[in-house]
C-alpha cells in the first residue's frame, strides 16, 4: 500500500501564516526604534552617478543600452519618486509599491561593456540615484553558468538581480513577511518590464538559477538576505526567441516545524535550485469552480506606451479611498490586456512560470457585467462567471475589513493550486507564484492610473475567507489581491 506523502515545507509555511481573526487580534505593537533602514549603507565605496533621475528631462531615443538608458530604467524601476517630511524623519517613496513602505527588495546590477560603468556587480542606491561598485571584474561566465545558460545571457550587457532583505519586512509582518517580500520584488520587476521598451530594451525575467552560486557572487548571508529573481536587459532587436526551461527544486517534507520567527530562511532555502532538474507535467491542476454561463469577451485596445508609461510610474501612488462608483467593462478589458499582454504589445514578456497562477475578478460595480466572481482566461481574454451575487460585504471581510475592499469597483485575486504546484515544481513554486502575482499586480497598478482610475494592492487578507468567496478548495493558496476603482 503506497503512503501519501506529507505536506511540503511551503505548504506548511502557508498554513502557518494564514491570517485569522484571532491571529490579527494578537498582533504585537511595533517597536519603531528597531525598524531597519530601507537602504543599505556602503562605507568608503566608490559610486557611479547616474542620469535619468528625477531632475532629468525627456527620455533618450530607444537604442542600444548605455549608461543613460540604464540609469533611466533603474529610476523608473526602483528610484525615489517622492520624499515627504514627517516630524523627526523623511520618508522616501519609490517607483514600485511596497507593503507598509518597508522596501525589502535590494536591487543589484551586473554590467559588462557599458561605457562609463565598470564591469562588475553594483548596487542601485536609490536615495542619490547612483550605483555603488561592489565588486569589479568579469562575472559573466559565472552568471551564465548559474542561470543554466539562459539564452538571454548571451545577448545582455546588464542583468538585474533582486534580493530580499528579510528583516525590513519581518520587523512588521513577522513570518508572513516572506509573502510580502516576494510580492514587493515582483512589483520592482514589473516596473522594469514596463519601462524597458521606451528605451529600446526588453526585460527578460530569469527565475531559475543556482541560488548558492548567485548568493556567493553577492557575498550574501542567506539567513538575512537571499536572491529572489534575475532579469536580463536585452536590446529589442536581440530578444531570444525562447526563454529558459522550467526547473524543479526539491519538495522538503521531513524538516521539523521551526519556531515562530524562523520560517523565512527555511522556506526560502527549501525552494533553492542546485542542479538542472527539468520540471515534469505533475498532477492535474484544480482550476477552481466551473463556469456558470457563456464567457464574456473583453476589449483588448492597448494602452499608450513609451513616455506615457514612464510618466505614470513617476506619479504612481497606492489609492487610499475609492468612491464606490462603477467602472465600464471596456476599461476592465483594457486593464487586463495590459496586465496579461500575451505578446500583443512591446511590453509582453514570458511569465515567471507559465500556467502557475490563476486570476479571478470579484466584481462589485462594473457597467455591463453582472456582480459576482469571474475567472479570467488570459489566452482568450475572456471572463467566466463562477459565482453570482453581490460580493461587497464578503470582500470587505476578506480584506481585513479595509474600506478599499467594500468601495472598489472590482478586485483581481491571484491564486494557485499549491499542492499541484509543489508536485510539479517543488517548493520553489511558492516563490514563483508570489513573484508572478506581484509583477502582474504592478502592471495593473500602472494601467489603472493611465486610464484615470486607482489601484491598491492588498497582501494582508483572511486566506480562508477569500477561498470561500471564490469557491476554492483547501489545495488553493491566495497570493495577492489588487483592488481597483474610482479614486476619491
Amino acid at each position: 500500500m503506497t503512503s501519501t506523502p506529507g505536506p511540503s515545507l511551503s505548504e506548511r509555511y502557508h498554513a502557518a501564516t494564514i491570517y485569522t481573526h484571532e491571529a490579527v487580534q494578537k498582533a504585537t505593537r511595533l517597536d519603531f526604534d528597531a525598524q531597519p533602514s530601507p537602504f543599505k549603507t556602503w562605507y568608503q565605496a566608490r559610486r557611479v552617478e547616474l542620469r535619468g533621475g528625477p531632475s532629468d528631462g525627456g527620455a533618450p531615443e530607444p537604442g542600444r543600452l548605455d549608461a543613460e538608458r540604464l540609469g533611466r530604467l533603474l529610476y523608473h524601476t526602483y528610484g525615489v519618486t517622492l520624499v515627504r517630511e514627517f516630524p523627526g524623519m523623511s520618508m522616501c517613496f519609490r517607483a514600485s509599491p511596497s507593503a507598509g513602505g518597508l522596501y525589502p527588495t535590494e536591487l543589484y546590477v551586473a554590467v559588462r561593456g557599458i561605457d562609463g560603468i565598470p564591469d562588475g556587480i553594483l548596487d542601485y542606491h536609490a536615495p542619490d540615484h547612483s550605483l555603488v561598485i561592489c565588486w569589479e571584474g568579469d562575472f559573466w561566465r559565472d552568471l551564465a553558468r548559474y542561470t543554466f545558460d539562459h539564452p538571454a545571457m548571451d545577448r545582455a550587457r546588464a542583468v538585474l538581480i533582486g534580493t530580499g532583505v528579510y528583516q525590513r519586512s519581518a520587523w512588521r509582518y513577522r513570518d508572513r513577511a516572506y509573502r510580502r517580500v516576494l510580492l514587493d520584488t515582483g512589483h520592482v520587476f514589473g516596473n522594469a518590464v514596463l519601462a524597458a521598451p521606451s528605451m529600446g530594451q526588453r526585460t527578460v525575467p530569469i527565475p531559475h538559477f543556482v541560488d548558492e552560486g548567485i548568493n556567493s557572487l553577492l557575498l550574501l548571508d542567506p539567513e538575512q538576505e537571499s536572491t529572489l529573481l534575475l532579469a536580463a536587459l536585452v536590446d529589442e532587436v536581440d530578444v531570444p526567441a525562447e526563454g529558459g526551461t522550467s526547473l524543479r527544486s526539491a519538495a522538503e517534507r521531513s524538516v521539523d516545524e521551526p519556531d515562530e520567527g524562523a520560517w523565512i530562511p527555511l522556506v526560502h532555502g527549501a525552494g533553492n535550485l542546485a542542479a538542472e532538474e527539468v520540471a515534469g507535467d505533475g498532477p492535474v491542476v484544480d482550476r477552481g469552480p466551473a463556469a456558470r454561463e457563456a464567457p464574456v469577451t473583453l476589449n483588448a485596445e492597448p494602452l499608450a506606451g513609451g513616455q506615457a508609461v514612464l510618466d505614470t510610474i513617476r506619479r504612481r501612488r497606492s489609492t487610499r479611498r475609492f468612491q464606490a462608483a462603477p467602472m465600464t467593462l471596456g476599461a476592465v478589458g483594457r486593464l487586463l490586456a495590459h496586465a496579461y499582454p500575451n505578446g500583443a504589445t512591446p511590453e509582453a514578456e514570458a511569465p515567471i512560470e507559465p500556467g502557475l497562477v490563476d486570476t479571478y475578478l470579484v466584481v462589485s460595480a462594473v457597467t455591463g457585467l453582472r456582480v459576482g466572481v469571474y475567472r479570467y482566461r488570459p489566452g482568450a481574454h475572456e471572463l467566466e462567471l463562477v459565482r453570482a451575487g453581490n460580493p461587497r460585504s464578503a470582500l470587505y471581510e476578506c480584506c481585513l475589513r479595509q474600506q478599499l475592499g467594500f468601495d472598489c469597483a472590482f478586485a483581481v485575486v491571484h491564486t494557485f493550486d499549491l499542492s499541484a504546484a509543489v508536485e510539479r515544481l517543488g517548493d520553489r513554486a511558492y516563490r514563483s507564484a508570489h513573484l508572478e502575482a506581484g509583477l502582474v499586480g504592478q502592471r495593473l497598478n500602472v494601467a489603472a492610473l493611465q486610464l484615470g482610475f486607482g489601484a491598491s494592492g492588498i497582501g494582508g487578507f483572511f486566506d480562508d475567507c477569500v477561498n470561500s468567496l471564490i469557491g476554492l478548495g483547501p489545495r488553493h493558496a491566495v497570493a495577492y489581491i489588487t483592488t481597483i476603482g474610482v479614486p476619491e
